[in-house]
């Protein structure tokens, strides 16, 4: 008899026991430490900054015409856009080029690269980029050797029929610092500089704040399309310079 009622109280402190145990896990206080002890992975935002693209890309591929644009034009568009890879231990450009001459016979050209412009630090991962992943650019290159702005010449009318018609978003100017109506300030937006004997024009984006400039080489005064890997004297990126960039990291 005794013995049963040992074994009773026993078979009852293990139950309360184990109810005790369920109540203070189910509890509010507790499932938030139960949560935080099982996502041992923090979460947090940062600001980072990309490696610029900065080597001559140039597209070799022939698709209409001959390959030079005489002077006319040619109408250059150019696109970069982010994604994540390796399990978001790297972050990759995907590049777009094409230049078009803008009259007969419209000589065409372009290219895609990709080129890797971030390593995540060691033991962390990006699991989100929170500002925008894409920008591109357009514009109509002049003549090699010209000069944007001529004296007098007026800035907004200069901008209009240098980006064919498109305008800048205003996010690009505010990232820029600068007014739209601050004409003096617009001219720092395009640029002009030699590079090996060819005019490279400085150029922001007129869509999405990923990059900061494109540097492009429009006309060269002789055979614009390169038909071998050698990007001299010929139609190509110069240089690709973007804006910081922020992304959520995860402790790995």
């Amino acid at each position: 008899m005794l013995s049963n009622m040992k074994t009773t109280l026993i078979l009852f402190l293990g139950i309360f026991i184990f109810s005790w145990a369920n109540a203070q896990v189910l509890s509010p206080t507790n499932k938030s430490v139960l949560k935080a002890g099982v996502a041992t992975k923090a979460i947090g935002q940062e600001t980072i900054k990309l490696e610029d693209i900065d080597e001559w890309l140039c597209p070799s591929r022939l698709e209409r015409g001959d390959k030079e644009f005489g002077g006319n034009g040619p109408k250059v568009k150019s696109e970069v856009k982010l994604r994540l890879a390796n399990n978001g231990t790297e972050i990759w450009a995907e590049i777009t080029f094409s230049a078009v001459e803008t009259v007969q016979d419209f000589s065409t050209t372009s290219g895609k690269w990709s080129k890797k412009v971030f390593d995540v630090p060691y033991g962390k991962k990006i699991t989100a980029i929170n500002s925008d992943m894409a920008s591109r650019t357009q514009f109509i290159s002049p003549a090699a050797g010209f000069q944007f702005l001529l004296p007098g010449q007026d800035v907004a009318n200069a901008f209009h029929t240098f980006l064919d018609g498109v305008d800048i978003e205003k996010k690009i100017f505010e990232m820029h610092g600068i007014k739209r109506e601050d004409r003096a300030a617009l001219k720092t937006l395009i640029n002009t500089a030699i590079n090996h004997g060819n005019t490279v024009i400085k150029v922001p984006a007129t869509e999405g704040t990923l990059v900061k400039f494109f540097h492009v080489v429009g006309d060269t005064g002789g055979d614009d399309i390169s038909n071998d890997d050698n990007c001299n004297d010929d139609t190509r990126i110069v240089k690709i310079e973007f804006f910081p960039v922020t992304v959520t990291y995860q402790i790995k």
